[in-house]
């Protein structure tokens, strides 16, 4: 296809014939490449941004990698300098477009509960002990039965050499002896375990591994069900109950907006939003094709510092509490040494990934979260659900941003309180022409860093019927 693009369409025959030692040694490159890289591994219908990184990564190392190989062998003869290029562009186009193309059709078959409300229940998440018939059915129920009530986060199994196996698309991330250590990487991710459903029976599990469950269900709040004893088919030992709508670490489940949601809602018309979405995906797609040099750069210089994966992601609460995957550049080595011991985190961050969240090119990634609806480039930053506060849940009405009024008023250096006022002002306000302001403050945000616009959050505080409390001739924060 390389060759076609480059137009020589009355000697193509002869000209393949001459790169025949080239296509041999770049078709070989590639294959090496691609399994040595895992580009395999990842179902078409589950490729994410993280994977169409990787997919750019590895052509280009598969690329460079065979003008290498032939240089050495026939110094390149034949081999135009446009042809490379060509080759790279295609292969990364047809194997993110098929990705993507897998994806979309998969995502129009999932129900979604777009009803415009925000659930009434809190997304459970569990961890499923055991790989065997039982655990494949549980899986299978949890999609048919309650995909919109329960994720699975992964399966955990006693035989190591089955990790990042999976089985129904559910990953298998390691043994269960290694339960606590899989507990706190996915707190990282934002992800907390409410229930460890076990479809392995006690009598068969290692004594080990049933101690480390049982000890996990005495330090904390989690509940560990097993299967065989809710299908009546073991002993009636004491099993917990399963999980209330309210999860044990205190978090209250999402309630409808409040007056104050529903008045910012009223302040903008429905059309307002709608051009809001037009313009996000306008702008998302804008500023992926022309930061993609400066993505591509900053992947490396990731890979360079911190290695793979590249993107690190976090489960956050979005457009009217419905969860979704917030992408970043990892900025932070991992969270435990050689010797499974955990590293602080301010020994984690390198120079390098200070510089990225200080200019926030970590964030690059989010222009996805923008083009497929999750986010918008204007809004209320989203956060952890651990920090969603139901007393400020109005912010939720809208779709999460890159950049908001909280972020250019104040951002890393004001109370977290008052981050949640303003953005509740910025439901209320929402306009075109505010918008535009926040782009252009987030600008002189960046080069300048954060400070505190104390009339600003006085503002939104009184808004709020709270005391001012803030000086308008405050200093800033460094």
């Amino acid at each position: 296809m390389a060759v076609m693009l480059r137009g020589d369409y009355i000697s193509l025959e002869d000209e393949l014939i001459t790169l025949l030692p080239y296509i041999s040694i770049s078709s070989g490159a590639a294959f090496v490449v691609f399994f040595a890289g895992g580009l395999d591994r990842t179902p078409w219908r589950y490729s994410s941004i993280g994977d169409h990184l990787q997919i750019v990564v590895l052509t280009g190392l598969a690329t460079l990698l065979a003008l290498v190989l032939t240089f050495v062998l026939t110094r390149l003869d034949g081999v135009a300098r446009s042809l490379p290029i060509l080759q790279a562009g295609l292969t990364v186009i047809l194997l993110v477009s098929v990705r993507s193309t897998a994806r979309f059709w998969y995502a129009r078959q999932v129900h979604i509960n777009g009803n415009g409300r925000v659930s009434e229940k809190a997304l459970e998440t569990i961890l499923v002990v055991g790989m065997n018939t039982l655990s494949e059915l549980f899986l299978l129920s949890v999609k048919e039965l309650a995909s919109q009530r329960v994720q699975v986060a992964g399966l955990l199994v006693e035989e190591p050499q089955m990790r990042n196996r999976t089985i129904q698309q559910t990953t298998i991330l390691g043994t269960v002896e290694e339960l606590q250590d899989i507990l706190q990487s996915l707190e990282l991710h934002g992800l907390t375990i409410n229930r460890i459903v076990v479809a392995t029976a006690p009598h068969r599990l290692k004594p080990r591994a049933l101690e480390t469950l049982l000890e996990a269900e005495k330090a904390s709040n989690i509940v560990i069900q097993f299967l065989s004893e809710q299908l009546g088919l073991g002993d009636n030992s004491e099993i917990a109950p399963v999980l209330p709508g309210q999860n044990h670490h205190g978090q209250k489940s999402f309630a409808e907006p409040r007056n104050a949601a529903d008045a910012g809602r009223a302040n903008s018309t429905g059309a307002f939003w709608l051009q809001k979405r037009m313009i996000d995906a306008l702008g998302a797609t804008f500023l992926m094709i022309t930061l993609a040099p400066v993505a591509l750069f900053v992947a490396f210089v990731v890979a360079l510092d911190v290695g793979f994966p590249l993107l690190f992601w976090q489960q956050r609460p979005g457009f009217y509490g419905r969860p979704f995957k917030l992408y970043k550049f990892r900025t932070m080595r991992g969270a435990h040494d050689g010797y499974k011991r955990r590293i602080p985190d301010d020994q984690r961050s390198s120079a390098i990934g200070r510089l990225l969240r200080r200019t926030r090119l970590d964030e690059l990634p989010q222009l996805y979260n923008v083009l497929v609806g999750d986010m918008s480039l204007i809004g209320p930053r989203p956060l952890l659900p651990c920090d969603q506060s139901p007393d400020y849940v109005a912010r939720l009405s809208v779709r999460p941003g890159i950049t908001g009024w909280a972020q250019v008023n104040g951002g890393r250096i004001i109370p977290t309180s008052d981050k949640l006022i303003l953005d509740i002002w910025y439901v209320q306000n929402a306009s075109l022409r505010l918008d535009l302001a926040i782009v252009l403050r987030t600008i002189r945000m960046i080069f300048f860093g954060d400070r505190i616009n104390a009339e600003a959050v006085n503002q939104a505080r009184s808004n709020f019927g709270l005391k001012t409390l803030l000086r308008t001739t405050m200093v800033p924060a460094e």
